[in-house]
């Protein structure tokens, strides 16, 4: 089955929502009540309606929707009634009257809870170097989860803009994906709700009164997906911001932590100086904060202009800090920071594509550091990690790179060491053997096409193909959807003026373990292999593309040996 055929399919899983709403921009309005752990909040959105309806489907999770009504562009409001699907993480609004073709707004007034559980809009908590207990409201919403914080479209290619304000308290640090566009005093969530009848006023009451809040206004954010949206609240540090090419870059910490900062801003200026260089493309976001948080699902979420950490993965004494810590920190940040081109700029169209999200963030990692610090020989030491992808690719139970996501969830799958070890690999091994400079033209070309929309993992190579004029396509698909690599043997022939190259795909286990592996018999690899050969104390090197069983290399001359794989960046034993 060819790549579009199996990708078409999955357009007509129930699983997606349908095309037949489309949203343009969210007005979204949250009051969280930290320590009480709920919060509540109201969200409009601007839609396209596509075809005559009277009912819409939009993702929620754990929300308690309160009220809801569509707008027409002549201000004619129809009421919903709304139900909940929580097995299909779905809210479907009913109405009276269908919704003609046209510009529409949504509006709904909803509730939740602060949870616990890291995904969603969750409270972390640390204490000061005082002793004094601070907690922290903040969003994780990558894969699937802006529908626990609010009532959306939550698929990748529902992409969007958003506006957001948030009502908290006077003295707490309130970060989003843009800038804080107006602030201004307001009265507290608690100061609204009425004492119940018969009641005393308790002192406690009347402090949630006085309690003084204020209203904070981010400016509109580019159009991007729901999975990017981003809030942390509550009591963070920061110094002064370092201006990288026109943008501010400031590192946010717990309180008492921000001497700890130093080490990150470095790898992040320096990061966004060569992303900007490299990609050809000036950072998309007005400003980027990367913050530090107690408690995080992942190392960190690549959030369009404000990217969350796991402490321990931003904040570290480079004083004292072993080598590995500082090379853990600078891969942490370097890969968030290449997201905000591949991944939040141009963004997969659905889940099956986040492999190339991750694997790419992986490969750039690499080259940033590599850039900035040449004297850690980093592509030497990812050998270590492409050594981990190598023990679980050749398993009888590996998978392919990317493969067929019909539940959201399945795409939590992906997380692991042959999306970022092994995808960031097979893009070293392209990226060596096309040049440098041909794929990294590949690369701003591919961005340049589709920033602010939606692709597929074909439209990549197609992009690099164009620009280098090799048969990109077909050797990555080999390589993407099927799992497992070749060995590569070579046997010299013509007293070594000729080698024949031939392959088979490698497995750990023994030829007659497995003889019922069907693709054993058919896995072929377009497999480009770099190569040195000698004459004596001459050396030439050159490269062939191995595509069937086997191919030869002709040399000028008989050489004394040659070496397979040079450089040592091929996917392939």
């Amino acid at each position: 089955m060819s790549t579009e055929t199996r990708l078409l399919l999955d357009e007509s899983v129930s699983y997606r929502l349908p095309r037949t709403v489309i949203p343009q921009r969210y007005r979204l309005h949250l009051a969280p009540e930290i320590e009480a752990g709920t919060f509540s909040g109201k969200v409009t959105i601007d839609v396209d309606v596509r075809s005559e309806l009277s009912e819409v489907l939009l993702n929620s999770l754990d929300l308690t929707i309160e009220t809801a009504a569509a707008k027409d562009d002549k201000g004619k409001e129809l009421i919903a009634k709304t139900s909940l699907d929580a097995d299909n993480e779905r809210l479907k609004l009913v109405f009276a009257k269908p919704l003609k073709p046209g510009r529409w707004q949504l509006s709904i007034e909803f509730a939740g809870v602060l949870n616990d559980k890291l995904h969603g809009f969750y409270r972390s908590s640390y204490s000061d170097p005082d002793g004094v207990k601070h907690t922290l409201a903040v969003t994780q919403c990558e894969p699937t989860d802006a529908r626990r914080v609010f009532p959306c479209f939550d698929e990748p290619d529902f992409k969007a803009v958003f506006e957001i304000s948030v009502l908290v308290d006077a003295d707490a640090v309130t970060l989003s994906n843009a800038p804080i566009a107006s602030q201004k005093v307001e009265k507290s969530v608690a100061s609204e709700k009425a004492t119940p009848k018969g009641k005393a006023q308790s002192r406690q009451d009347k402090d949630d009164k006085e309690r003084p809040c204020k209203l904070v206004v981010f400016k509109e954010t580019m159009k991007m997906s729901t999975y990017l949206v981003a809030l942390v609240i509550g009591k963070l540090e920061a110094k002064e911001p370092v201006m990288v090419d026109g943008t501010p870059v400031r590192v946010w910490t717990p309180a008492g932590k921000t001497h700890l900062a130093s080490f990150a801003i470095d790898i992040a200026s320096a990061s966004l100086s060569f992303f900007n260089r490299y990609y050809g493309i000036k950072y998309p976001g007005e400003k980027l904060d990367l913050v530090a948080v107690p408690d995080f699902m992942f190392g960190a979420m690549e959030n369009l202009g404000c990217v969350i950490f796991r402490e321990n993965a931003l904040l570290v004494d480079e004083k004292t800090a072993a080598h590995p810590e500082l090379e853990r920190v600078a891969d942490v940040v370097a890969h968030e920071l290449a997201h905000m081109w591949f991944g939040d700029l141009a963004t997969m169209r659905w889940w099956n594509g986040l492999w190339l999200n991750e694997a790419f963030a992986t490969f750039m990692e690499m080259l940033a550091i590599d850039d900035w610090h040449p004297d850690w020989k980093r592509w030497d030491t990812f050998g270590v990690s492409r050594g981990a992808a190598f023990s679980t690719d050749g398993l009888l139970s590996t998978r392919p790179i990317e493969f067929t996501v019909r539940k959201p969830e399945d795409a939590e799958g992906m997380f692991d060491v042959l999306t970022y070890e092994k995808g960031a690999s097979v893009l070293r091994m392209l990226e060596q053997f096309l040049g440098g400079e041909n794929f990294r033209l590949g690369i701003s070309h591919y961005l340049n096409n589709h920033k602010y929309a939606n692709t597929e993992t074909t439209d990549l190579w197609d992009a690099i193909e164009e620009k280098s004029e090799q048969p990109v396509r077909q050797m990555m698909d080999s390589w993407i959807f099927q799992g497992g690599y070749p060995i590569i043997h070579a046997s010299k022939e013509n007293d070594g003026q000729r080698w024949l190259l031939t392959q088979h795909r490698f497995f750990y286990l023994p030829e007659e373990k497995r003889s019922h592996v069907k693709q054993d018999s058919v896995s072929r690899y377009h497999v480009p292999i770099m190569y040195t050969a000698a004459f004596g104390e001459k050396r030439t090197s050159g490269r062939v593309l191995l595509t069937g069983n086997s191919t030869e290399i002709e040399l000028s001359e008989p050489a004394d040996w040659l070496l397979l794989n040079a450089g040592g960046h091929g996917f392939y034993r």
